[in-house]
């Protein structure tokens, strides 16, 4: 089994949140946020979502200039501020109480082994943050239990390809600023972080089915030629238009910006199977493109 954490604790099953209809938001670090001890809960502002840290004393905002910035899915990740903590391995633990997608900003160090897990039923403490913010180590991992916990397929923006963070794997040789993004399961607990370093989190976005793939449902398409494709597709715009390319489950793997003489986004690239594509700065049903 390969490497994850120090201990896990049985614990009675509790849930610390309940369900929330469509839940959905975008939250950012702010420079000022004042510092919270261990297994308190991060205000994000964001309903449906839970979100708590490992560190043994506290985090706090953290000003982060000359970064560069991220755009995915439509949000910009600013340079100016992140989630900093005090121990290396911290890592952060999500309840999501609806399906959806989960966006992860965050900026990461080389040569580090990062993580991201989904916890199962099996797990003691699976549902309860507290605990699971307490008991875990830092900075250490164990065999862990292979019941305990799944490698959800996890999309970063870093190498643009589908994969799963084990906590055996970097996610890059150098400083980096990434985004990571994945399905979630409602009622389910995600664990993030890495080894040997902190993750500092700039901000995280929050989509539920509902406010994600089901949304491809009105007005008018773009029109793409060829249709199934294996290489460049064109799309058709009388106007500049950003536009985004999702798998089935509602990931953003590919944006570029298409204008009436510049209309051509290289395929080549994705994997075969049906995609999605679509104008993101409106609310234009999705197309379905094959890739063969």
């Amino acid at each position: 089994m390969k490497k994850l954490y120090k201990k896990m604790l049985p614990v009675l099953f509790t849930s610390l949140i309940g369900i929330s209809a469509y839940a959905q938001g975008t939250w950012k670090a702010d420079s000022t946020m004042a510092a919270v001890n261990a297994s308190t809960e991060i205000e994000t502002g964001i309903t449906g979502l839970t979100v708590m840290h490992s560190d043994a004393s506290t985090v706090w905002g953290k000003a982060d200039t000359g970064a560069i910035t991220i755009e995915y899915n439509g949000i910009t990740w600013d340079n100016k501020a992140m989630i900093q903590g005090v121990n290396n391995g911290m890592y952060y633990a999500w309840r999501i109480a609806e399906e959806g997608t989960l966006d992860l900003a965050v900026k990461m160090s080389g040569n580090k082994k990062t993580f991201i897990i989904e916890l199962t039923s099996s797990c003691p403490g699976n549902a309860d943050l507290v605990n699971l913010t307490t008991n875990f180590a830092t900075a250490d991992g164990i065999t862990g239990n292979p019941s305990y916990f799944t490698t959800p397929t996890v999309y970063d923006t870093y190498s643009q390809t589908e994969q799963t963070w084990d906590g055996t794997a970097n996610a890059s040789t150098e400083t980096a600023w990434i985004v990571f993004s994945w399905p979630v399961t409602g009622n389910k607990t995600y664990v993030t972080g890495c080894f040997g370093s902190k993750m500092m989190v700039r901000g995280v976005n929050y989509k539920t089915t509902a406010s994600g793939l089901e949304n491809f449902s009105t007005v008018q398409l773009p029109y793409i030629f060829p249709n199934p494709a294996a290489g460049d597709v064109t799309i058709k715009m009388d106007r500049p238009a950003e536009i985004g390319i999702y798998n089935t489950v509602g990931l953003l793997l590919r944006q570029q910006l298409v204008t009436p003489s510049d209309n051509k986004i290289d395929v080549s690239g994705l994997e075969p199977g049906v995609y999605f594509i679509r104008d993101m700065n409106s609310m234009n049903k999705a197309l379905k493109l094959i890739i063969r």
